[in-house]
């Protein structure tokens, strides 16, 4: 008799550019290891760190605008990720020290993960895809 119970998927890999490795191992440095802190630490702590040129193309970094769907739904929702200080949802900037913002990071275009909500539950974020960065908007950082 077959098994039929299905295995589930191991999470894709995270690729983070080392500087923004860096940071964000400074910001969540003194942080509690529970919350969305403890989640942006297990991604970090699985993460591929990369030297800047040899990231591949359409990862989700830090001050990259990227395209994803939240959940099972068609709705596409465009946001920048960026450190906690530069957040301001109303003008699409969501912190990495999110939920979303810390699922979102070190993926690549067409990959999905199963990520966990606030409310306790799990949905899927597809990143559908990531803008090319704006040197002249980096130096602002």
């Amino acid at each position: 008799m077959a098994n039929t119970r299905t295995k589930a998927q191991p999470p894709p890999t995270v690729y983070i550019s080392e500087s923004d490795f860096d940071a964000l191992d400074r910001l969540v440095g003194d942080l509690p290891g529970s919350g969305p802190a403890g989640l942006l630490q297990a991604e970090m702590d699985r993460a591929e760190v990369l030297p800047e040129a040899e990231m591949p193309k359409g990862v989700v970094g830090l001050h990259r605008w990227v395209h994803f769907r939240d959940g099972q739904g068609n709705d596409v929702r465009r946001v920048q990720l960026v450190l906690p200080r530069d957040a301001d949802i109303d003008a699409g900037r969501i912190s990495v020290l999110s939920y979303v913002g810390a699922g979102l990071l070190g993926l690549t275009e067409g990959e999905t993960i199963e990520w966990p909500s606030p409310s306790g539950g799990s949905r899927p974020l597809t990143i559908i895809m990531v803008e090319d960065r704006d040197p002249i908007a980096e130096l602002a950082h």
